[in-house]
């Protein structure tokens, strides 16, 4: 399928993305729920943040969503409100939040643009396996019905930037989604393929891997074209590896 500038959209539905949105959230507080001896843990992925500011940042997301409070979503003052907000609560309870919001925020996503829930998904599964990497406990890295929504929105993002700034195309490979053109190869300056896991794909274009990480996947072509991706898709690279 193609938008209005003919560009292939590679997101799935909205009703996808709220149903793999719940499954993430369930996840998460399958894995956390009455652990408060880890709610202080330091999160390696996000190193600012505890395992339980990790927590308060999507609970306090989807009470956002709620309340149509999204005029900053993304920015950092957005996100420290959030944990700030809910500093004082025990890990329990803002899971109790979180799991409350969820039914209001899977409506919400169900209602919305393909995009806004790709994003929303996104956003819960990195943060998900930061969580996993902090408690050295990973899972769902296959065969994960949420890993096909949120790469629908790294794809559409890595499309649109690839096509803006007139970068070489991308031949991305995953179990999940097989091979995914991105960008226009009668007018980029070249193309690049890599095929990696689909836990690998959301990791490097989820901002978790390093620049010496980056140089070290099985690229096709010169890796060092693409850079501008890794710094407008998510977040920078992280200075350090990051190993999981």
């Amino acid at each position: 399928m193609t938008d209005a500038t003919g560009v292939r959209s590679h997101l799935r539905s909205s009703a996808d993305a709220a149903a793999a949105y719940r499954l993430v959230q369930g996840r998460v507080d399958a894995l956390l729920r009455g652990r408060t001896d880890v709610c202080e843990r330091v999160v390696p992925a996000c190193p600012a943040w505890s395992i339980r500011q990790t927590v308060c940042h999507l609970a306090g997301t989807a009470e956002d969503a709620v309340a149509a409070n999204l005029d900053n979503a993304g920015t950092d003052e957005w996100t420290q409100a959030q944990l700030d907000r809910l500093a004082g609560r025990r890990l329990d309870e803002v899971l109790d939040l979180w799991a409350t919001a969820t039914e209001a925020v899977t409506e919400f996503l169900a209602a919305s643009p393909k995009l806004v829930g790709a994003q929303a998904v996104f956003d819960a599964l990195i943060h998900e396996h930061d969580i996993r990497g902090a408690l050295a406990e990973p899972g769902s890295r296959t065969a994960d019905p949420a890993f096909a929504v949120a790469v629908g929105f790294l794809t559409t993002m890595i499309d649109r930037t690839i096509r803006r700034n007139a970068l070489p195309c991308l031949q991305l490979t995953t179990p999940t989604t097989g091979t995914t053109q991105l960008g226009d190869p009668a007018k980029a300056p070249g193309q690049i393929a890599v095929e990696l896991s689909d836990f690998e794909a959301l990791r490097v274009f989820g901002g978790r891997r390093s620049r010496r990480q980056l140089a070290t996947l099985p690229w096709e072509g010169d890796v060092t074209q693409l850079l501008p991706i890794f710094h407008t898709v998510a977040v920078r690279p992280p200075t350090e590896d990051l190993c999981e």
